[in-house]
């Protein structure tokens, strides 16, 4: 197993500096791909989010990022790209990773469509599946080099397969056209301590394409990196001497202690081999979500729910209580000094949905040295 390297705001924007690549971010949550696209040497000029508290972190983390607060179907590419100073078919990489819990593994399957989700902020928005679409117009108002969309790993399940070929389709009949790729990618393959999977749209003109001279077997080994780890990288090697606040460490113990973890949490020993969830009480088994991470393994993977005080997820490896903010930051690959704004669980929600940064870095970098870059020189 590897060990986690650390970093800060400061070798984001250093590395951004070098402004290799444009990228406009959708669903832009409190800026996980932003960073990843900034460590690869991306210019990120523009992001849409509409959660208020999203975008409360991400300016305070980014204030130089043009942003348009609001929902996505009530905006244009257009819009994107005038704050953008872009105009269509300038830009190198779109980004989007539309809520997707609708298609997670462990969620309802097709039950699960055409529902309304909440935020923890309040926030409401329904038929979470068919935002995916509305990605698809942006695209095609845009008309970048390259599409990047990311979603769970489920949306390649069996019971997703249907949508994910609309999907697919959709993308491919926007003009001038796009050659699409899919594939599954681990986080923890990538210098980030958690086994995050997710799956990664990856688009590319046909312009790009043919000029390029690529053949369409050729393209998914071209966009996909190689894994930087074979074995992954430690929970323990990313969180042992983080130095966390005592008010926020005795406030978790103290919320699993007085609430209904305590019985579950307490079936599970301290420092396992590998992942242990709660025992049977009383011969039932519940609490399926919570689980203890073996500390020289990746973590299990954090979900926006999950984190929150009051649900069932990832405990710590040696204590009776949910990981901290700077605990979770280093499982998500955030940087040290990455501010996050609002409640604990506000926070907690956004790291869980954000795309690990180190893993999107991977992505955008190959994309860069054996897409946009090329395309660049021949062109």
């Amino acid at each position: 197993m590897s060990n986690y390297q650390p970093y800060t705001i400061e070798d984001v924007k250093r590395s951004s500096s070098r402004e290799l690549f444009t990228v406009i971010s959708t669903f832009a949550g409190g800026g996980g791909s932003s960073t990843g696209y900034r460590l690869a040497g991306g210019k990120v000029v523009a992001i849409n989010e509409f959660v208020e508290e999203a975008v409360a972190t991400y300016s305070r983390n980014f204030p130089d990022t043009k942003v348009i607060l609001g929902d996505i179907k009530n905006i244009t590419g257009n819009d994107l790209l005038n704050i953008g100073s872009l105009k269509q078919g300038d830009l190198d990489i779109l980004d989007g990773s539309p809520p997707c819990s609708a298609f997670s593994t462990s969620g309802k399957g097709k039950k699960g469509w055409n529902k309304e989700k909440t935020y923890s902020d309040g926030k409401k928005v329904s038929n979470i599946e068919d935002l995916f679409l509305e990605y698809i117009r942006i695209a095609e108002d845009i008309q970048p080099k390259v599409i990047v969309a990311e979603n769970v790993e489920g949306i390649t399940s069996r019971a997703a397969i249907e949508k994910l070929r609309d999907f697919v389709t959709g993308f491919e009949r926007i003009a001038p056209g796009y050659k699409m790729v899919y594939q599954v990618m681990d986080a923890s393959k990538f210098g980030v301590p958690q086994g995050r999977m997710r799956t990664f749209f990856v688009g590319v003109r046909n312009d790009v394409f043919t000029t390029l001279g690529l053949e369409e077997y050729e393209l998914a080994r071209r966009v996909y990196p190689l894994p930087t780890t074979s074995d992954g990288v430690t929970i323990a090697s990313a969180i042992e001497g983080i130095d966390n606040d005592p008010a926020e460490v005795q406030m978790l113990l103290d919320f699993c202690e007085n609430s209904f973890q305590k019985k579950f949490v307490e079936t599970m020993a301290f420092n396992p081999h590998k992942v242990l969830k709660p025992g049977p009480i009383n011969g039932k088994t519940s609490c399926f979500n919570m689980k203890r991470p073996a500390p020289n393994k990746p973590s299990p993977t954090l979900t926006q729910m999950g984190q929150q005080r009051s649900a069932s997820g990832v405990m710590h490896y040696a204590a009776n209580r949910k990981l901290t903010i700077k605990e979770m930051k280093r499982i998500m690959s955030l940087p040290d000094d990455y501010e996050l704004t609002g409640t604990f669980d506000q926070q907690a929600e956004r790291i869980g949905r954000m795309v690990a940064p180190k893993m999107m870095c991977a992505l955008a970098t190959s994309i860069y040295e054996n897409i946009l870059k090329p395309y660049k020189e021949l062109s």
